[in-house]
């Protein structure tokens, strides 16, 4: 059985903690959550700090994991890395690096490589790395401290993909030994990331898991991110997208450009405050012929007429919206059968949409 940790959630906080890509049951999060108030409790007793919601769902999450006899555990670190609450297993089997962006500036540094110094915290003694390939200054980083640590380290090699289709149902394209691998996945960045994917599984198959080529071929063609260009709506095609950074905003601005030549584009945005706003509009919004501004769910929210403003700058037609609810209607009211709605920025709101579109 396959564990995975991931956050943050869409819907519902049950889906951040999987086995087979199946939730955790409600009564099982239930029950694990009584068990770890105990333990908080005595914790604050002794003096000690509460721990915070994500300790708590990492805390939970390892308990289940266990209980449950999972063979392996995907664990996705909830920010940086070094400081993080996953970051308390000794020795992981492969430490995977994805892209690094400049995001959470305030708690990681605000230098790129100060970023990466965070994120190469989950290098452990010997365990092997898989990089994202970065520029160099990120990458003697990196490798210093896989250096430090007598740490393997393997980095994909992006110029060996070869594209072979790509489409709005999906991309295939061929990567060293292997050929015509199908994702549905879209953009370039989603061929970066299942390269990633693919030379994490060789390593693991160096350290002795029995993967098959036809379990990578399946994998594959079956792996889905939601809220990463997910469709969600068939009539006109509307999409969510959870670009909330400045190189989500620019592999969305690609992502549009590959295949929504020749349409009308709408989008529904909403951002927080604390994220370069500026520069996601700049790479975004002169693609729309019309924008929907919302307010997400979050006291981190970006107010919608500061958010409109700064639209205005690259798209006239841009419209404040009272709710998430009230954007979704008037986007598909604005769009025609051919047209191409986008719903991205925060995944505080991007998550409420499929459940809007159920009650249409």
């Amino acid at each position: 059985m396959v564990g995975t940790y991931t956050s943050p959630e869409l819907i519902t906080i049950r889906e951040t903690i999987c086995i087979n890509n199946e939730w955790i049951t409600a009564d099982a999060l239930d029950t694990y959550l009584k068990r770890i108030k105990k333990c908080c409790e005595r914790m604050v007793k002794d003096g000690l700090n509460h721990p915070t919601r994500f300790e708590v769902l990492t805390a939970l999450a390892f308990l289940y994991f266990n209980d449950q006899n999972c063979s392996i555990v995907v664990l996705e670190t909830g920010m940086g890395g070094r400081l993080d609450a996953t970051n308390v297993h000794p020795s992981p089997i492969c430490c995977v690096i994805t892209a690094i962006a400049m995001d959470h500036m305030q708690f990681l540094g605000d230098t790129i490589e100060a970023i990466a110094y965070e994120k190469s915290g989950i290098i452990k003694p010997c365990s092997p790395v898989v990089l994202y390939p970065a520029a160099p200054s990120v990458y003697n980083v990196f490798k210093e401290v896989c250096r430090q640590n007598e740490a393997s380290l393997t980095i994909p090699d992006f110029d060996a993909i070869f594209p072979l289709s790509s489409s709005l149902s999906g991309q295939t394209f061929s990567y060293k030994k292997f050929s015509n691998l199908h994702i549905t996945l879209l953009g370039k960045h989603q061929l970066y990331n299942a390269v990633l994917a693919l030379e994490t599984v060789e390593v693991l198959k160096r350290k002795g898991f029995l993967i098959a080529n036809e379990a990578i071929y399946k994998g594959f063609a079956k792996a889905k991110w939601h809220g990463r260009f997910e469709q969600v709506y068939d009539n006109p095609l509307l999409f969510i997208d959870g670009a909330h950074n400045v190189q989500g905003a620019l592999s969305l601005s690609d992502t549009l450009k590959t295949y929504c030549t020749g349409r009308k584009i709408y989008y529904i945005m909403g951002l927080l405050k604390d994220k370069d706003y500026v520069s996601i509009c700049q790479h975004t919004t002169s693609l729309a012929d019309a924008v929907f501004v919302v307010k997400p769910s979050s006291p981190r929210a970006l107010e919608p007429h500061v958010l409109a403003d700064e639209v205005r700058k690259y798209c006239t037609d841009v419209t404040v919206c009272p709710s998430v609810e009230e954007g979704v209607h008037l986007a598909l009211h604005a769009a025609s059968p051919s047209d191409i709605i986008i719903a991205f920025g925060s995944l505080y709101f991007i998550g409420q949409i499929p459940d809007i579109l159920k009650r249409l």
